[in-house]
């Protein structure tokens, strides 16, 4: 039986762009509280409720894999470098339970297409390091998730092997005004590249934050400049659409 808090969760899809194309590279699976009115909430406060809570969190990442299959592989086939990041715990993915899950669920064929998220904290745990490798033995991508204003030292990274950095949305806030975050995400452009890892920048929500992540040499870009999180038939339009248009030049004042 399905835990009642989760019940009314809904698996809604937030668009990650090409910073160089405006192409919709990919998107983000987040959790979302619908309302009567149609408009989806946060769900960060239960998020942060079942962190303690391994069943719980299983429950939900088999509804939103359930989501995944239903609504976006059929995306998957019909565009073949478009994938899907979803966040998932090392309680669930450094136990072993996501290869079975995903058999059960007929995802394996798509796995290439995902990527699982970790959070600085959770990937330098043992159980991170554990999901880490078990993604790496799927096939599955691995992002490091709110990267840049961690405290965690550079040399406790050693031999994570990732594939993504996503810049955490606390950096983007001050990167027009302060020089210290300019230089803080340039140096964390430099250090992706040296590691041969793309960045996806969180957080974007005007025009000159896009030029200035581009213009720095961020990959992608993932924000309410562009879109909010949309339910999973919304998905096919924005790609079909693109952003090329929100990169050319500031919107009209």
């Amino acid at each position: 039986m399905i835990d009642r808090r989760i019940e009314g969760l809904t698996a809604w899809y937030q668009p990650i762009v090409d910073l160089n194309t405006g192409k919709v590279a990919g998107c983000e699976v987040l959790s979302r509280i619908v309302a009567a009115d149609g408009l989806g909430g946060s769900a960060a406060a239960l998020m942060n409720e079942l962190e303690q809570e391994p069943e719980v969190q299983y429950a939900l990442i088999r509804k939103l894999l359930e989501s995944i299959r239903r609504e976006i592989v059929p995306i998957f086939a019909r565009h073949p470098d478009f994938y899907v990041s979803v966040n998932i715990p090392p309680s669930v993915f450094g136990t072993g339970r996501i290869a079975p899950l995903l058999s059960s669920l007929d995802l394996d064929p798509w796995r290439t297409r995902l990527v699982v998220e970790l959070t600085e904290r959770q990937a330098l745990c043992d159980l991170g390091r554990a999901a880490i490798r078990n993604a790496r033995s799927l096939g599955i991508a691995v992002a490091l998730d709110d990267f840049g204003t961690g405290h965690s030292g550079l040399s406790q990274f050693v031999g994570l092997d990732l594939d993504i950095l996503k810049i955490d949305h606390r950096l983007l806030e001050s990167i027009l005004e302060n020089r210290t975050a300019a230089r803080m995400l340039r140096g964390i452009v430099g250090l992706a590249a040296a590691l041969r890892l793309r960045t996806v920048a969180e957080g974007v929500e005007t025009w000159e934050h896009a030029f200035f992540l581009r213009a720095a040499g961020v990959d992608y870009g993932q924000g309410f400049y562009w879109s909010k999180a949309v339910p999973g038939a919304e998905i096919e339009a924005l790609l079909a659409r693109g952003f090329a248009h929100s990169l050319d030049r500031p919107p009209a004042r």
